[in-house]
């Protein structure tokens, strides 16, 4: 009786958790993605993609390109400002390295912001595949059936 019961409120939570919607909304340069008020990152959002193979493939894109994103965005970033630290420290500065960094952060942004918009697509699609009508030619039917040995839960298909 409790597996019957565990499988049921199983059932029951697989049910609601995938008529849940991600919401996204436009910040500066990418989307902030939420569901239930609560802010998904790339990998919150993979785990919720399991359900169909193509969104799966677009967050996993969004996510390797969040990484290289990321990793260019901060060696720019350092490259910046070494220059910066030691023009205030003793002035003299090589600025040829400044560039090198200003160089890696201008490709990093648009890999970012190629990582959003895969993520993005990602969300709808899933959004679309947890909305659409289920499939009209393998109807799914739910029973309570019992017998002398007890109650059961007959999906048939």
């Amino acid at each position: 009786m409790k597996t019957l019961s565990l499988l049921f409120f199983l059932l029951l939570g697989i049910n609601s958790l995938s008529a849940q919607e991600i919401q996204s909304e436009k910040v500066f340069l990418g989307y902030k993605f939420t569901m239930n008020n609560k802010t998904l990152d790339f990998k919150g959002m993979q785990k919720l993609m399991i359900a169909d193979t193509e969104a799966t493939r677009l967050i996993k894109k969004a996510r390797k390109n969040n990484t290289i994103s990321t990793i260019l965005g901060s060696v720019g970033g350092s490259f910046v400002g070494i220059p910066i630290g030691a023009a205030v420290a003793n002035g003299d500065a090589p600025w040829v390295l400044a560039g090198v960094g200003a160089a890696f952060i201008g490709v990093a942004i648009p890999i970012s912001i190629k990582a959003n918009n895969q993520a993005l697509q990602a969300a709808e699609r899933i959004n679309q595949v947890n909305s659409s009508q289920p499939n009209p030619l393998l109807p799914v039917t739910f029973k309570l059936t019992g017998n002398q040995q007890g109650l059961g839960l007959a999906l048939s298909f």
